[in-house]
């Protein structure tokens, strides 16, 4: 489009580009641009009129007049333009037709409404930054076009995939409703639509895209209508509510159970506005004051007509009014105040005032029944002075301090104790006048006790006012008032210095009594060691014999020895622990057991005996006792043994006897009568008084004479009583005794009886199996390894648990045997790395040469799922592997061996173990010369150190090789060593038992290398 020039250069200066799209603007442009046209005429026109003539200058100026009128016209509708474009009043164009005022006019509104432009933008954005930060969604509802719009918003609680949505999309965003909640929502935007509202504020929950709900608060107004009324636009907020909502029912859960507790508390409790009108109350109150109908009756009554409705109620009602209303004034907390009753109730009141940020809003009152208390609190009273008085008439001092030790009150006794006059001790500081300075201390916390509320007796070395020293015992504790507060200390005193002098002489006794004890127990300990260490090697043989061709007598001497052997080491066993016995520690075994075979028996090991010094020794049992009974059959065997020996050591001529008799037959028990009897010298009868006593014979001649520790009969009657029998002991001088034992004993059936193994496992039960072997000490290491690569197994080995931990990181195994002891990391711990650090089940199988008792519950507890003693038997390691490996083991018939002498040592194990196999039996005396000639040595080094700790372990270390090749008499030493309490003053001791050792270690090597010359030239 073409203005005029002067116009274009206008325009160019002080307009914008795109003035054109403003319509008004553009007609006012035009307009202005005809006026320059006009103006360029009429100057032309002007210069032209001298040259024309004059009707050319009429006919012009009609013209003129013509277009001057057009012109008017056009300014006029300029102005009118303008008026409506006009921005400001700041400038006036002063009505003038002057174009260059009216542009100049024009020129200052287009710089205004630039400007204006501008903050309109500005604005614009910061309401959209605004709208983007605030964590509400701002939205605006079109219902002309059905158009919801949603403002931009990050933190939106909607999960929205856009912001507009137009006639029936708006059922998606509706959507996000929850359905129960929709009709509100519905019917708020119903309002609007009939006119009924004109704003909205309303709460209901909405769903997001994680399929949770939240609440909202929607809020929102009209902001234009159509001209019949009708809302045509509404904007409003969606407001996250949710955290409120949790908190409002958490608050309203509080309150409930605030209410509830209230209303449910022995207490009674009234609550009152600032106005002193009641808003809750409870049971307990109502109960108290007799009103009639339930608490909610008595909410919204004035408590100035209810307290003097009930004025009855009190003994003395004006005071409980006048007190009530001193309170209510002062508004001032009170504690326990007691209010009488009419009917002998003691009530006690609390009055609480409410302040809400310094805004009295009402108070609380509450009430207790004090009744019994107050009772109680009487008759505590009579009693205390009853308990004074009885204590004033005995020999016990009473004594009563304040809070700071003043004495202030004694009794004449306590004077008497002390030596003071009672005018000497009264106000005096009562630590000051007894207390010992090494007490000083004890008292002081004795009394903080008091100032808990404890009570407690200790005693105290004092002095009394002539300085002697005297024990006191001192039975404390705390003083109150009437009104139960804590205003001192009472204490009653005891002089006990007799029978402190009395404890001293016992506690000296006792200990005297009691290394007597240790010294015996030793004794018995001691005994019973070296008793064990030849049995082990009887034991040991006879089952090596046992794998041997036999013949009938051979056999039936095998078993006796057999029979005997284990009976032995039965007694043996509680002997080495007779503490326990004598402690009724002894525990009882309930297995099947046939009473013949076990009279038989016991009376096969004693007849050869009976038969030597020409007794005649005779057993029945009688046919009615059953097959099989329920007991401990090992016990009952050693009680006959001890009875049976008894009777044929002091039997020189005649007969011995045991009669089994059935004395009650019972369905489902028998009761039987044990009866052992001789014709020997038999005993006075004031010695049968003493007879179950322990270390008791009748004279100092019969243990010359027959032997013995008197410990027998001792053993015998603590068993029988233990089985809930009895035992009766009928004996005349020089003609014989009887024993008599009535024992009970339920019935069992054959599969009640112990089942016998004589078999073995077969081999390649470990086929394909990896064994971790975790030992420190090499002989068993070679051991364990022949005998399970025998049946198919894998095996790795670990010196120590450290070692064993890294293997087990880096490879795979079904199974660990581990040892106890080892250096570096011990078994224990390396399984409770291994339980705990891998967080490995793998089975891990103890295998320990320390067998004590306890010894197998502290592996379990580590982590272990079982339990092998060494030197262990090689049917029985396999058969434990088999079991945690869910390995079926398969059994055939005991394999025969060839009868060996065993000397100093015995190598029939090791070529058990080995199958025969010579070369691996010389690699074996090979280690076992090396590794205990090492362990000897460093054994004598340790002694010299003083290490006891370093000499047990070697002790122990050496014992299971030394076993391996059954050298009973060294292992029998080295577990001595091991086990024994060794203080500086054993030393000496000590010492004779290791060069014992070292001699017998010495001279089986030289007995090992002459029978093995391969040992000398390897």
């Amino acid at each position: 489009m073409s203005f005029n020039k002067l116009l274009e250069r206008q325009i160019k200066k002080y307009l914008p580009e795109d003035y054109f799209l403003q319509e008004h603007l553009n007609r006012f442009i035009q307009a202005v641009n005809d006026s320059y046209e006009e103006y360029e005429r009429d100057r032309k026109l002007f210069n032209h009129a001298f040259a024309c003539s004059e009707d050319e200058y009429i006919k012009i100026n009609e013209q003129l007049k013509i277009e001057a009128k057009l012109k008017h016209a056009s300014i006029q509708h300029l102005k009118e333009t303008i008026n409506k474009f006009k921005v400001s009043d700041d400038l006036n164009y002063s009505e003038t037709d002057d174009l260059t005022d009216i542009i100049n006019y024009l020129e200052h509104e287009l710089q205004e409404k630039k400007k204006a432009d501008i903050l309109l933008q500005q604005s614009e954005k910061r309401l959209r930054l605004a709208l983007q930060t605030i964590d509400d969604n701002v939205w605006e509802y079109h219902f002309p076009s059905r158009t919801m719009t949603f403002a931009v918003n990050e933190k939106s609680i909607l999960d929205l995939d856009r912001n507009v949505y137009e006639g029936n999309e708006n059922l998606v965003w509706w959507q996000t409703i929850v359905e129960e909640d929709r009709p509100i929502a519905i019917e708020a935007f119903q309002k609007y639509m009939n006119g009924e509202i004109s704003k909205h504020c309303v709460e209901y929950r909405v769903k997001l895209k994680d399929g949770s709900t939240r609440w909202i608060l929607n809020r929102g107004g009209v902001i234009s209508k159509s001209k019949n009324g009708k809302p045509l636009t509404i904007i409003g907020t969606l407001t996250d509510i949710q955290n409120y909502k949790n908190i409002q029912g958490e608050l309203t859960a509080t309150a409930n159970r605030l209410s509830h507790l209230l209303i449910n508390l022995q207490t009674g409790v009234l609550l009152e506005d600032e106005k002193g009108v009641v808003v809750l109350t409870n049971k307990k109150f109502t109960d108290f004051f007799s009103y009639p109908g339930s608490p909610e009756t008595l909410v919204g009554i004035e408590c100035t007509d209810l307290y003097e409705s009930s004025t009855t109620l009190f003994k003395h009602p004006l005071e409980f009014l006048t007190n009530t209303a001193r309170h209510l004034k002062s508004r001032k907390p009170v504690n326990n105040e007691e209010v009488k009753m009419a009917d002998g109730r003691v009530l006690e009141r609390n009055y609480i005032p409410l302040f809400i940020d310094d805004v009295y809003r009402g108070h609380l009152w509450t009430y207790n029944d004090i009744t019994e208390r107050k009772r109680s609190e009487i008759k505590l009273k009579r009693q205390e002075e009853k308990y004074r008085s009885i204590i004033a008439n005995m020999n016990l001092g009473l004594i009563e301090v304040d809070l700071d030790q003043n004495i202030r009150h004694v009794n004449q006794c306590f004077c008497l104790m002390s030596g003071y006059e009672e005018h000497e001790l009264i106000g005096k500081n009562a630590s000051d006048l007894f207390v010992r300075e090494e007490n000083k201390e004890m008292v002081a916390n004795k009394n903080n006790l008091r100032h808990t509320g404890l009570s407690d007796a200790y005693e105290m070395n004092v002095n009394t006012k002539n300085n002697d020293s005297h024990w006191w015992l001192v039975s404390g504790a705390p003083l109150y008032n009437d009104k139960q507060q804590h205003i001192g200390s009472i204490g009653i005193h005891l002089d006990i210095t007799e029978q402190k002098i009395l404890q001293r002489q016992l506690e000296e006794a006792k200990q005297i009594a009691e290394k007597s004890v240790h010294a015996k127990d030793l004794f018995l300990a001691n005994m019973s060691h070296e008793i064990r260490t030849p049995m082990n090697a009887i034991l040991g043989m006879s089952k090596q014999l046992q794998k041997t061709i036999l013949n009938q007598q051979q056999q039936s001497f095998l078993e006796i020895i057999g029979t005997a052997a284990e009976n032995l080491l039965v007694i043996i066993n509680d002997i080495l622990d007779f503490s326990k016995l004598e402690a009724g520690k002894v525990t009882l075994e309930e297995i099947g057991f046939n009473m013949h075979d076990l009279a038989t028996n016991t009376s096969r090991v004693l007849k050869l005996k009976a038969e030597e010094k020409g007794l005649v020794f005779e057993v029945s049992v009688h046919p009615g006792v059953a097959n099989v009974l329920k007991g401990d059959p090992y016990r009952i065997n050693q009680i006959l043994m001890n009875l049976l020996s008894n009777s044929i050591k002091f039997t020189q001529r005649g007969r011995v006897s045991l009669e089994c008799m059935l004395y009650k037959n019972k369905p489902d028990l028998q009761e039987l009568d044990i009866i052992i009897s001789d014709t020997g010298k038999g005993m006075d009868e004031a010695y049968l008084k003493n007879l179950f006593n322990k270390f008791s014979q009748e004279d100092e001649s019969i243990a010359r004479s027959y032997g013995g520790t008197g410990l027998g009969m001792s053993i015998v009657k603590q068993l029988v009583e233990l089985m809930n029998g009895s035992i009766d002991v009928q004996s005349k001088k020089g003609e014989g005794t009887t024993v008599t034992i009535q024992l009970s004993f339920p019935k069992g059936m054959e599969s009640d009886l112990p089942k016998k193994d004589n078999s073995h496992v077969e081999a390649h039960i470990l086929a394909d199996k990896k064994i971790l072997l975790v030992e420190d000490n090499e002989m068993n290491r070679v051991v364990a390894e022949t005998i399970l690569n025998q049946y198919g197994a894998t095996i790795s080995e670990a010196v120590n648990g450290m070692d064993a931990l890294d293997a087990l990181r880096h490879n795979r195994f079904d199974i660990v045997l581990m040892d106890i002891q080892m250096p570096v990391m011990d078994g224990l711990e390396a399984t409770r790395h291994i339980r705990q650090e891998l967080a490995s089940n793998i089975p891990i199988i103890a295998l320990t040469a320390n067998a004590v008792k306890g010894e197998m519950e502290k592996c379990i507890q580590a982590g272990m799922n079982d339990y092998l003693s060494k030197p262990f038997e090689e049917e029985d390691l396999i058969r434990l592997i088999a079991k945690w490996l869910g390995r079926e083991t398969h059994f055939g018939p005991a394999k025969i061996t060839e009868v060996t002498d065993t000397p100093l040592y015995d190598l029939c194990k090791l070529k058990q173990i080995t199958r025969g196999d010579e070369k691996f039996i010389v690699k074996m005396l090979q280690v076992f010369i090396s590794e205990t000639n090492n362990s000897i040595t460093n054994l004598e080094q340790a002694f010299e150190q003083k290490d006891i700790k370093q000499v047990r372990f070697l002790a122990h270390r050496m014992k299971s090789s030394l076993n391996n090749l059954s050298i009973s008499s060294a292992g029998g030493l080295a577990e001595k060593i091991e086990k024994g309490d060794w203080e500086e003053s054993d030393f000496p001791a000590l010492k004779k038992q290791i060069i014992a050792l070292r001699k017998i270690i010495d001279k089986v090597i030289l007995m090992i290398m002459a029978d093995y010359a391969e040992l000398i030239t390897g």
